[in-house]
């Protein structure tokens, strides 16, 4: 077509109306309406399912017995995989919800924790939870000691009238903060704090 095309509009015989009727003629003689290619795109597919289709019965109805027991085999192996990896999560799950923690806190993690062996997902999500544990008692730590470190005791007599705050309002302006920034392990830490202040008061 390409040569057909720079034959016409190099032929000096040819008026401009001339090579354009010509130009017309080559393009309708080479166009494939849309609709036309749609339509055989569809035969083309439909053929290909077609041949797809019998191709697997064919391969069906000449397997030996043995190759379908293990066509059998290896789909019930796969939902047994699929079962036991569910299982495995939800084990790593009740470990770090029996420890305090909450989804939010170790749901990132549950991807690399699980794996089929049970006993090796359980010895991760046991590690990993009292690595936790330990990074959370130790935040506590460095909380009270700083809250303690901040506390002055009141001079002899003014009980508190210098403005002083109570641990009390202490806590309850930590918690705040906490709740700002969204930190979960400082609300709950705090949140147990005030109770016990407010428990101490009633006495």
């Amino acid at each position: 077509m390409d040569e057909e095309l720079v034959g016409i509009l190099a032929n000096a015989e040819l008026d401009d109306s001339a090579k354009a009727d010509a130009i017309k003629n080559l393009v309708g003689k080479n166009f494939i309406p849309t609709s036309k290619f749609n339509d055989e795109k569809t035969k083309q597919k439909n053929a290909y399912n077609a041949l797809k289709s019998e191709y697997e019965t064919f391969k069906e109805t000449k397997m030996t017995d043995e190759e379908k027991l293990a066509e059998q085999a290896k789909a019930q192996s796969e939902e047994y995989r699929k079962v036991k990896m569910q299982l495995n999560e939800m084990t790593a799950k009740n470990i770090f919800s029996e420890a305090g923690f909450k989804k939010e806190e170790y749901g990132d993690l549950l991807s690399s924790i699980v794996q089929e062996d049970s006993e090796k997902t359980k010895t991760l999500a046991e590690t990993i939870c009292n690595t936790m544990l330990s990074q959370r008692k130790e935040l506590e730590k460095q909380i009270t000691d700083k809250i303690i470190k901040g506390t002055q005791k009141p001079p002899a007599g003014n009980d508190n009238d210098a403005g002083e705050k109570t641990d009390l309002e202490k806590y309850k302006s930590l918690l705040s903060d906490a709740q700002k920034n969204n930190d979960m392990l400082k609300v709950a830490y705090f949140t147990r704090l005030i109770q016990q202040e407010q428990q101490k008061n009633e006495e």
